[in-house]
């Protein structure tokens, strides 16, 4: 009995603590779930046994994300996850294709980012979360926010983000 009840003390505090990130949409907040990339190497050339130039790509299915941003400077809530700060959550431009959305670059510290802090961002604290709102307009089309810290899944290095999307206004 004693094992079940720190289990769901232990599931309880995890839930508590976990990452969340959501969108003002008509007034309200409406939570953008997270989405793992699907990735692919594609092999280059081998010589004896050294693989040489193979390239990593990390999509997102679908031409557009399920969530759509109201206006071209978003207003986002961002509860970080335990042992995270604002400053680890980056803010990246898609490369779009008709059925698919990519990063620009196979690494999400090589791809060009905007971290949420507040030389780029206002940013306001509210309890365990933060409201932001970039200073600039967002150029329309598709987006992630993404953790820099966050542990790659998989032996492909994918990873978890929030798309959304920017309409033309």
């Amino acid at each position: 009995m004693k094992k079940m009840i720190s289990f769901v003390l232990l599931l309880f505090a995890f839930v508590a603590k976990a990452q969340k990130v959501e969108i003002l949409v008509g007034g309200n907040w409406a939570e953008i779930p997270a989405q793992q990339t699907q990735s692919e190497l594609k092999p280059g050339w081998k010589i004896v046994d050294y693989q040489m130039k193979s390239k990593l790509t990390h999509y997102l299915s679908g031409a557009h994300a399920a969530q759509l941003a109201e206006g071209n400077r978003p207003v986002f809530r961002v509860t970080p996850g335990e042992k995270e700060v604002l400053v680890d959550y980056v803010l990246v431009r898609l490369k779009t294709s008709k059925y698919y959305r990519k990063m620009f670059k196979p690494l999400l510290i090589e791809c060009n980012y905007t971290r949420l802090e507040p030389s780029s961002f206002d940013v306001k604290a509210e309890s365990d979360s933060f409201i932001c709102q970039p200073r600039q307009v967002l150029q329309p089309g598709e987006y992630i926010l993404a953790c820099l810290t966050q542990r790659p899944i998989g032996e492909l290095q994918d990873i978890l983000v929030y798309p959304f999307s920017v309409a033309k206004e």
